[in-house]
Formats: structure tokens, sequence, C-alpha cells
């Protein structure tokens, strides 16, 4: 993976799953997916920065 790369990540109480995938579309999908079974998401991107979901919607965007 280059460039940009972004971390998905659902908690459930003490479950937490991490996922890394290289777009912004792709972690949008896979957030939307996780999201799904009620569990607390998050986006953030290589550096550890935290992302909105607006801001995510528009770096897919621009992809």
């Amino acid at each position: 993976m280059s460039g940009v790369g972004y971390q998905v990540y659902s908690k459930s109480g003490n479950e937490a799953i991490r996922v890394v995938v290289s777009s912004a579309k792709q972690a949008l999908a896979k957030a939307n997916e996780l999201a799904e079974s009620g569990n607390e998401i998050l986006i953030k991107d290589l550096a550890g920065k935290v992302l909105d979901t607006a801001t995510m919607a528009e770096l897919g965007a621009r992809e």
C-alpha cells in the first residue's frame, strides 16, 4: 500500500476490530459495513488523526 491509508476501528464491549485500507472510499464502505452491527466506529489516517465521516466523504469524492 503506498500513499494515503486509513484505519477503521469498530468497538463493541471488550472486542475491537481494526481494518487498514488504502482509500477513503474503502474506509467509508468498511465503516458502513461495521456500523450495521451497531458498534462504535472510528476512522483514522495512518498518522493517527481521527477523521469524521464528512471529511472522509469529501476525500472519497476526490479519489
